[in-house]
């Protein structure tokens, strides 16, 4: 039972539950809370999986609680930390979903999360709490690099972020004296969302958010990107996220510059599977540039990062993962 269809629900919840699904190890219902969950599909199920559900229109453990029936509760944002000013923290802050989320996890058969931080944070309410890898899903994505169809080199930066992204900030200035250096032989692609410094820049380019998180996987894969941007934050909130543009970037043959930050840095061997870099204005324009004048590197990158997305984050790997969390709840009384 979900909120939405958002990428959290789909990487972690649907494309696991329907790989299951075709294995043939799993009954399968996908309901959205708004419109067509019921107490039907409730009293069925033998247990119900639930993903950053806060909203206390749809309270589901007062429903689920009588009927004897366990859930999984899954959250890959520490939605405890969220920043007070922003959209997202004046919504999941609102007393009644605050109380809410804490329902959820304590009432909660296991919580499954994504980085040891926000374990931390979830044992403060439950000790049925585990950190997992998160998945990527590369039946579609091909083991070869792709073709490259531009004599340019490609800089990607994706964010489901349609309004604004701050995150940006952090790299803006030096992917602009970039764009000055090298306006002939560099293309700066934004997904989602495009900083207003850049907006007219004709060597910048501007792809609409997909929602179909599959599809976007294989638009990112064919469009043959070089270099990929993945700026964070250094505060208990961003690195409680999972590192979702590594496993994004590996998959899709793209050499990634990362925030050192302790979600980048867990998985990140500098100058091995990607580039490493402080926040500092310069950091990100020398690393830019390393790669833009570094070919080998810059293939050997994509070609380490790609091995161990395949090698620790595959779907087949976390699906049977979650069944094993699956089994292991059923049979606890």
């Amino acid at each position: 039972i979900l909120p939405t269809l958002n990428p959290s629900s789909i990487i972690l919840v649907v494309e696991p539950l329907m790989y299951l699904l075709d294995l043939g190890k799993i009954d399968l219902r996908i309901r959205l809370e708004k419109l067509d969950a019921r107490l039907l599909d409730m009293k069925w199920a033998d247990l119900v999986i639930f993903c950053r559900n806060t909203e206390p229109a749809y309270d589901f453990v007062e429903s689920l609680l009588p009927l004897g029936k366990p859930y999984i509760y899954e959250l890959d944002d520490n939605l405890f930390e969220l920043p007070f000013n922003t959209p997202e923290g004046i919504y999941h802050f609102a007393p009644e979903r605050f109380a809410q989320l804490k329902k959820f996890i304590k009432n909660a058969n296991l919580v499954r999360v994504y980085s040891s931080l926000l374990e931390t944070s979830v044992r403060s309410y439950t000790s049925k709490v585990k950190s997992i890898k998160a998945p990527v899903n590369l039946y579609s994505i091909p083991s070869i690099a792709p073709k490259h169809k531009s004599e340019k080199l490609k800089i990607v930066f994706p964010t489901s972020r349609t309004i604004s992204d701050d995150l940006s900030k952090i790299f803006i200035k030096d992917l602009s004296r970039i764009l000055q250096e090298h306006s002939k032989s560099v293309e700066v692609h934004f997904w989602g969302f495009i900083p207003e410094e850049l907006k007219g820049v004709p060597s910048v380019k501007f792809h609409r958010f997909m929602p179909n998180y599959q599809k976007y996987l294989q638009a990112m894969y064919k469009e043959g990107y070089d270099i990929g941007l993945a700026p964070m934050k250094n505060d208990l909130f961003h690195n409680s996220k999972t590192n979702n543009k590594f496993r994004e970037y590996g998959a899709c043959w793209i050499a990634g510059i990362y925030s050192n930050t302790d979600i980048y840095s867990n998985c990140v061997i500098d100058g091995k599977n990607g580039l490493l870099v402080s926040n500092e204005e310069g950091s990100w324009y020398q690393a830019i540039t390393r790669l833009l004048s570094d070919a080998r590197l810059r293939q050997s990158i994509q070609k380490e990062a790609r091995a161990l997305v395949e090698q620790e984050y595959s779907l087949n790997t976390f699906a049977l993962l979650l069944l094993n969390d699956i089994d292991e709840v059923l049979s606890t009384p």
